[in-house]
């Protein structure tokens, strides 16, 4: 039995590549009549008609999750939807990964070790998910904890895999503050590690994060690469 129609949406052909926008338009009206299988093979059908995997994050998918997110927190959508939504996204995500390794293994590896945590209590690790892709896109070694890690388990994953660079998100105010302890711990425990900090709490206000969240994403890529590659200390100054 096949789901309702909706507007604008392609079959199963592909055709030339997806405009983001296009591809934004399309996957809102999916979601909104929450028709989760065809968002997620909306999604694949872009990337394998061209979309890039780069652009698709960050024209596409961050945008429609931050925009989802706002209409959670004023009660436009309801809880479930935002979560149907943002499970699609993680479906198509978590389905585009084996393109991920597949581009990775073509690309000089950079010899720094990067670990993703969000703090306790933070389930929201969607775009932190999607960080870890973009740093497999370069070549770097990714270590993927995600959400709800305790700080403890922090310090002993990041000392166990000997991470470089640690990188940890957070969705709300409320969760800048378990933010602040982990990063605090992971800074006394390894001091030679570098923090990184971002999320949707950060989006608006980086007051008292401002050497921690990174402004420009391919820049950071180049000069951890560029480090690595004289030898210099990641989290060096």
């Amino acid at each position: 039995m096949s789901g309702p129609t909706v507007p604008g949406v392609s079959g199963g052909a592909l055709g030339p590549p997806d405009t983001p926008s296009a591809l934004a338009t399309r996957l809102q009206a999916l979601l909104a009549a929450h028709e989760r299988e065809a968002a997620v093979l909306e999604v694949l059908r872009a990337v394998d008609a061209g979309l890039g995997v780069e652009q698709l994050y960050d024209e596409v998918l961050l945008p429609f999750l931050r925009t989802l997110g706002k209409a959670w927190q004023t009660g436009q959508t309801a809880v479930w939807e935002e979560h149907l939504a943002t499970q699609a996204i993680r479906s198509a995500v978590e389905a585009l990964y084996p393109r991920i390794l597949a581009r990775k293994a073509g690309v000089p590896p950079v010899p720094v070790t990067v670990a993703f945590f969000c703090p306790p209590d933070e389930a929201h690790d969607l775009g932190l998910r999607m960080l870890a892709d973009r740093f497999d896109l370069h070549g770097f070694r990714t270590v993927y904890v995600g959400a709800s890690t305790p700080t403890d388990e922090m310090v002993a994953c990041a000392r166990s895999v000997s991470a470089d660079v640690v990188c940890l998100s957070a969705s709300t105010h409320f969760h800048r503050a378990a933010l602040r302890h982990a990063a605090t711990a992971l800074e006394g425990a390894l001091p030679e590690v570098r923090i990184l900090v971002g999320g949707a709490a950060f989006v608006h206000d980086t007051q008292g994060w401002e050497r921690s969240v990174p402004t420009d994403l391919q820049a950071l890529l180049d000069e951890l690469a560029v480090g690595a590659s004289v030898g210099a200390a990641p989290g060096g100054e």
